[in-house]
């Protein structure tokens, strides 16, 4: 136990975070990551697997290093590990105190500065938060942080134990513009805005498009950033898919049939941006439709996938309505994609991107509410959001030519909910039409994905 926590704790030796363990590509979420180090909340990173949370622990190690704090003030444990998860179920407090004596040598109620204790995965240890909870109540000078990518019981661990005191910060594979390593400060709302934007990177637009055919195949997760042999990338993606679900659901649940819980991810890769029916899934594999509803929500609980709502003013009807499926990665699910990826793939693709985008943008909110909308004649909006008191519809048209007959469910939400302003996503279209005295917004898929601002309230 003693020397395996030393092993994962190098710069107690050294001084220093080895570069291998560094971010490659500047992440959005490290600036406020920093400034959350300074107060008193627990800090935690919540998401999926591989999306880069221990490598955003690293880099605040790494960062209170360079500003001269103690290398032995600085604890990091990973709960993957089974032998440290059942050591610190046992001792949990004993093991802090220890390293405190043993390391940092001062008694825990007079420490003259402070320290800052990193637990990964900590989803893992059973009780996690009310163990937190003793030590935040003793006023101590102790920063936690910890992770984890299963939102259920990350959520159940911190529950009342840490209501108030725990900050949490969802971190998500790579957004488009931490792909390309540029980004845009217009709100997709606003056209003005959008012109001067795409004024503004017209020179690199080339590069930006190629790099989107790049991002649509792999996705974001940050390992396969750099592999260029889509074959390769995939192989890595499929290993994603078997760690999550192994460590994250089939270590923590009860499923008397595992293969069938991967069969089940296998099949949704065909439902992407379509509705959940329960039923076709449970016929297809066999199983009851309780048994199917289960299993999608494992796969929602470990960030596997996103469903979005229907879109009412009624609560009742909204929760009642099919869900519709969405990837939290288009590069995984295109590995596990057993057809080529053709222009109605494509197609697809991009209104994931665009899904996952507006998700991305809304994760303060730690999990939001995201939207689709159709009536009885098959008039369907993509995805609906509610920014502040703004509901934004998104249609995704990625196309070159969009008429008036492409845009009919778009009209009829805007004209039942009386909204003023629409969103179209298109592939290269970028203006403003007025429709039934609407404002229309057709912008460029590369264009949207590089906002970085949500719309103002």
């Amino acid at each position: 136990m003693i020397d395996e926590i030393i092993i994962q704790n190098p710069w107690w030796k050294t001084g220093s975070v080895d570069k291998s363990r560094l971010c490659r590509i500047r992440r959005s979420e490290f600036n406020s990551l920093k400034r959350e180090l300074s107060n008193k909340k627990v800090l935690c990173l919540l998401g999926p697997r591989r999306a880069g949370k221990t490598t955003l622990m690293y880099e605040m190690i790494n960062f209170l290093l360079k500003k001269d704090t103690d290398p032995k003030r600085i604890l990091y444990i990973s709960f993957d590990s089974s032998k440290i998860r059942l050591e610190m179920k046992r001792n949990f407090d004993g093991i802090i105190q220890e390293y405190i004596n043993s390391l940092v040598r001062e008694p825990v109620d007079k420490l003259t500065s402070e320290i800052y204790i990193f637990f990964d995965e900590i989803h893992k240890l059973e009780d996690w938060g009310n163990k937190i909870k003793f030590w935040q109540d003793l006023g101590l000078k102790i920063k936690f942080v910890v992770s984890g990518s299963s939102s259920i019981r990350i959520l159940k661990g911190s529950g009342e134990s840490l209501l108030g005191r725990i900050s949490f910060h969802m971190i998500l594979p790579l957004k488009f513009s931490e792909f390309v390593g540029k980004a845009s400060q217009a709100d997709f709302t606003d056209f003005e805005q959008l012109k001067e934007a795409y004024n503004n990177v017209m020179l690199d637009k080339q590069e930006i498009t190629v790099q989107l055919e790049d991002y649509i195949l792999k996705g974001g997760f940050p390992e396969v950033y750099y592999i260029k042999d889509i074959e390769k990338a995939y192989e890595i993606l499929r290993q994603y898919k078997t760690l999550t679900i192994t460590r994250d659901i089939l270590d923590m649940k009860d499923i008397k049939e595992p293969g069938i819980l991967l069969d089940l991810i296998d099949l949704l890769t065909d439902f992407m941006g379509g509705r959940i029916n329960y039923s076709t899934f449970a016929k297809t594999l066999g199983i009851k439709v309780d048994t199917a509803k289960k299993y999608i929500s494992y796969l929602v609980e470990c960030f596997l996938i996103y469903t979005t709502y229907f879109y009412s003013e009624k609560q009742v009807l909204s929760t009642r309505k099919e869900k519709k499926l969405f990837f939290i990665d288009v590069g995984l699910r295109n590995s596990l994609l057993l057809k080529p990826i053709n222009d109605l793939e494509k197609s697809k693709i991009i209104e994931n991107l665009v899904f996952f985008h507006v998700f991305s943008l809304k994760r303060n909110e730690l999990f939001p509410k995201i939207f689709y909308w159709f009536d009885k004649n098959k008039n369907e909006v993509d995805i609906i959001v509610n920014i502040g008191k703004k509901i934004i519809p998104i249609e995704v048209k990625y196309r070159e030519q969009i008429g008036r007959r492409d845009l009919r469910g778009l009209l009829k939400f805007m004209e039942e909910f009386n909204i003023e302003k629409g969103i179209v996503v298109t592939k290269n279209l970028l203006e403003k039409r007025t429709m039934d005295k609407k404002e229309i917004i057709f912008i460029p898929a590369w264009l949207f994905l590089l906002s970085s601002n949500s719309p103002s309230n």
